[in-house]
């Protein structure tokens, strides 16, 4: 089985899009969505319909559970737009995504197998995010019952084999290359560049991954960002980093 694996669209529409082009020329024979599908200054409702609309299969990001919310308030900024762009059927569809899905070999969920806001591959050292301890990994999937486990939310195209065995593949953010975030404590991720990021992994005898980095008019989806208030999107979507290097 080759499955196409996205995640972190973060209502980039012309990033999906693109991604979606590229993938149906890979022959795979399925896709599933990792979660985290509107929230931004972007086109969230555009996105969710074009998401909505494919065959893909989806699991939900911490940020789709959030825009489940009755209201805006007390939301962040991006959940914030999101929620108000989106009618109350995208937002409920968001918010009952599943969880974790099985797809053939394939552990499926957003960030870790016990929380949709822990990072399982990634680890805060200096305030970056950095490749997280074999070890560590290990200690938080414990026996996966997978011969393949899936995730994002950390917007880092990852691959880790355990000594066992387990493959485990964060395939990047197709929307979003960089980002600062407050939780657990200050960080930020940075991919380094702007392309829209995503991953196949073929499942037989033995697994392949492939992490793909897809080019796209970024300047147009920074452009709307800044239309819309956010010059820090704007930035981290032309180059795929926090603040200038």
């Amino acid at each position: 089985m080759r499955l196409g694996v996205i995640a972190d669209v973060h209502g980039n529409l012309p990033a999906l899009e693109a991604v979606l082009s590229k993938l149906a020329g890979l022959a795979v024979d399925a896709v599933v969505n990792l979660g985290d599908c509107a929230s931004g200054p972007l086109w969230p409702a555009e996105t969710v319909r074009l998401l909505r609309a494919s065959t893909m299969s989806h699991v939900r990001g911490n940020h789709d559970r959030a825009l489940g919310a009755a209201s805006p308030d007390g939301l962040g900024a991006s959940d914030s737009f999101a929620w108000r762009a989106l009618d109350a059927e995208a937002r409920d569809w968001l918010a009952a995504l599943p969880f974790e899905l099985d797809i053939g070999k394939a552990r499926c969920f957003h960030a870790s197998p016990t929380d949709d806001e822990t990072y399982l591959l990634d680890e805060i050292e200096g305030g970056r995010l950095v490749a997280a301890r074999p070890e560590a990994v290990e200690a938080v999937v414990g026996d996966a019952g997978a011969a393949v486990v899936l995730c994002g939310h950390s917007h880092q195209p990852r691959l880790l084999r355990l000594d066992r065995g387990t493959v485990l593949v964060n395939p990047g953010s197709v929307g979003n290359p960089a980002y600062q975030a407050t939780h657990p404590s200050l960080h930020v991720s940075e991919s380094g560049a702007p392309h829209a990021r995503f991953a196949v992994v073929t499942m037989a005898d033995a697994i392949e991954v492939e992490h793909h980095a897809v080019a796209y008019d970024w300047e147009h989806a920074a452009r709307r960002a800044e239309a819309n208030g956010r010059a820090d999107w704007a930035h981290a979507l032309r180059t795929g980093w926090v603040t200038s290097q």
